[in-house]
């Protein structure tokens, strides 16, 4: 048996905040798609069973970076899944197609929101419909007051708080990708084309992840989505690089389970983070 299923109940805290006994480093390890709480609320919504809602999921991702603590890195989590809403979206993000009394110009029409996958999904990861018909705007506005404003918020508060400590903040932001769309690499980072992070910072990442064997490849398919959009400022001394990490390295796909390869790529991530750790980053 998974020794972390999937569990259907309500969220009482809507964002998991790890705190290390002394922060050691301006890194912020997030996970913002790594949530296996399903509010029975949304199943009993949705048109598909929670075996198919899981394959959204960047499946324990969470659990990858759960050494950050330990090694002096604050770490920020997600515990409800994308399906529900999407941390990754902006709050314009609405989808006219989900939303039956959505103005009749939507606010924000995005690549995403045309494909479906808006700050609230319409669609699944292999594109079939999540619900029964449309939701309403008050439903999604609950949804952002809700789960989305706290989880930025604890982001923002954990970025700020290491700004004021080392001077500057670095949030890594960790997702998975489907193994069929890494195009034989184990990790992309996405520092949107170089305007979210210095070069410098993304140099010694990279280095960091190289050391460890994974095969790097920065931003293609995936070059940072709005988080690192809006994190990454680095005039302000605010750095963001999305770390996506193929799931063919330990996850079996198929069943949404751990694989028996989620050992070793749980200690070579753990061996990044502690190298990320001594660097001198002033």
């Amino acid at each position: 048996m998974d020794p972390s299923p999937a569990v259907i109940a309500r969220i009482t805290d809507p964002v998991i905040v790890h705190r290390p006994a002394e922060r050691r480093s301006p890194l912020l390890a997030a996970s913002p798609h790594s949530g296996r709480t399903y509010p029975p609320d949304l199943l009993a919504q949705s048109a598909l069973p929670l075996d198919q809602l899981r394959r959204s999921e960047d499946a324990y991702v969470d659990k990858l970076i759960e050494a950050a603590p330990g090694l002096g890195i604050t770490s920020v989590i997600a515990p409800f899944p994308r399906v529900f809403i999407d941390p990754n979206r902006s709050t314009r993000e609405l989808d006219p197609a989900l939303f039956a009394d959505l103005a009749a110009t939507p606010p924000g029409t995005t690549p995403h929101v045309q494909a479906g996958l808006g700050i609230i999904p319409r669609v699944s990861a292999g594109g079939r419909a999540l619900y029964h018909g449309p939701l309403s705007t008050a439903e999604a506005r609950q949804r952002i007051a809700d789960y989305y404003r706290p989880y930025h918020g604890a982001v923002d508060v954990e970025l700020k708080s290491a700004c004021d400590i080392f001077g500057k903040a670095i949030l890594l932001d960790f997702h998975s990708m489907p193994a069929i769309a890494a195009g034989g690499a184990d990790i992309v980072l996405g520092d949107r084309h170089g305007s979210a992070c210095d070069a410098a910072i993304m140099t010694r990442v990279e280095a960091a992840f190289l050391a460890q064997g994974f095969l790097v490849r920065r931003n293609r398919p995936y070059a940072g989505g709005y988080t690192t959009a809006c994190y990454g400022k680095p005039g302000q001394n605010r750095h963001a690089i999305q770390i996506e990490i193929n799931r063919g390295l330990y996850l079996n796909e198929e069943t949404v389970t751990r694989s028996g390869t989620f050992p070793a790529t749980r200690e070579k991530i753990e061996a990044v983070l502690r190298a990320l750790v001594q660097e001198k980053w002033s």
